[in-house]
């Protein structure tokens, strides 16, 4: 049986040779499934930020008219006292430098650190100071008030300003500031900052604790590069979330310094005008009635039609511009006329319970910046008050 298993193979295979080679028959391949045509899935669209509408969109504003005419300047020896003889004469060189456009006089009351900075002094081409006070040294910072009625090429702002003087050990002006005066190095080196090149426009968010014998402090720091050496004119400005220590000695004098956090705060950071301008988030509504508001609107439209004609006179001061001056900031426009829409109220309470609260009114100006009043307990407008300029704190994205 196994020899005939073997031979049949073999027979078979012999009579297919005889017919030509071994042929593979074509397979007839299975049809193709076309895959199915994929469906891009429709993106949904993303809701782009709705911009928060900026209320002094729809409001006109003036600015207030200056004279032009310089006045001999309020220069008394017996009110600018700094703590030197040389600090008193380079301080008032330094006005007159300014009021005569004189930049080689300014020049030669700086202190050698603000000639060496590397940036340029402030150019004083155009430069039109009518009035001039000086003051303090004894028991506050010396100061100087100038009244500007046009910037020129300094770009400082119009209007009537306090600066403050700083001087170096040789009575050499060392400062001559708007804001809060040149950032110190160590705060500086721990915000990841060029010492020397910033300045400190102003804080909110202040706290201030003691643990032993530290003072804690955590803040909001809002700071400019200086765009020339005594920080007139800033360019980059920045913002950062910090917290710092600080240690003094017996007679205040600072011994120990540490930054311990620090982060960058985003955002389109509006720059201040003036020693009394300040950062903060202003109310989003109100706390008056809308008869109220109406009330409010009709006293503040008076009262700005006086400002910008030149009728209004305070109640201790008869000259119509110094008076303005005194209530408005003269770097800021005069709204044309607002409406209860726009205006924007909230009471502020006093840590000390003895001092009642105070219900402030709020105006929106160009340039994220909210000019500030209060109110009577009757809800008129304060006959002896003037006005404060806050300026937005950016949204958070």
């Amino acid at each position: 049986m196994k020899s005939l298993f073997l031979a049949i193979p073999a027979v078979l295979l012999a009579v297919l040779t005889a017919c030509g080679p071994l042929a593979r028959p074509e397979a007839t391949p299975a049809p193709t499934a076309t895959p199915a045509a994929m469906v891009e899935p429709t993106p949904t669209p993303t809701a782009a930020p709705t911009p928060t509408p900026d209320p002094s969109a729809g409001l006109d504003y003036e600015m207030l008219t200056l004279p032009t005419t310089p006045q001999p300047p309020h220069v008394y020896d017996g009110q600018f006292m700094p703590n030197n003889a040389a600090g008193h004469d380079n301080g008032l060189a330094f006005v007159e430098a300014l009021y005569t456009n004189d930049t080689e006089k300014l020049r030669s009351v700086l202190s050698d650190s603000l000639l060496d900075s590397g940036l340029s002094l402030p150019d004083l081409t155009g430069l039109v100071i009518t009035d001039v006070s000086v003051g303090g040294g004894l028991y506050e910072v010396p100061y100087a008030t100038l009244t500007i009625a046009d910037p020129g090429a300094t770009g400082l702002p119009a209007g009537n300003h306090e600066f403050r003087f700083s001087f170096d050990a040789e009575g050499k002006v060392e400062e001559f500031y708007l804001q809060d005066g040149d950032l110190e190095d160590a705060v500086a080196r721990g915000m990841g900052l060029e010492p020397g090149a910033w300045i400190q426009l102003g804080s909110l968010d202040v706290k201030d604790t003691l643990e032993d014998d530290a003072h804690l402090t955590a803040a909001t720091r809002v700071v400019g590069r200086k765009q020339d050496a005594l920080g007139w004119t800033v360019g980059e400005v920045r913002a950062f979330a910090i917290t710092e220590r600080k240690v003094y000695d017996g007679h205040s004098n600072l011994t120990e310094y540490a930054m311990t956090s620090c982060q960058e705060l985003p955002g389109n950071w509006p720059v201040l005008r003036n020693r009394t301008d300040w950062y903060t988030q202003p109310p989003e509504g109100n706390c008056l009635s809308d008869e109220q508001l109406q009330s409010v609107s009709d006293q503040l439209n008076d009262f700005f039609a006086r400002l910008r004609d030149g009728t209004y006179t305070g109640e201790w001061v008869d000259d119509p511009v110094r008076a303005a001056l005194s209530v408005w900031d003269a770097a800021r426009p005069v709204p044309v006329a607002v409406t209860p829409e726009v205006l924007r109220s909230d009471v502020l309470q006093y840590p000390n319970p003895d001092i009642a609260p105070q219900t402030r009114v709020w105006i929106p100006l160009p340039d994220s910046c909210w000019a500030v009043c209060s109110l009577t307990e009757e809800g008129s407008l304060n006959p002896n008050f003037s006005f404060s300029f806050a300026l937005a704190e950016p949204a958070a994205d």
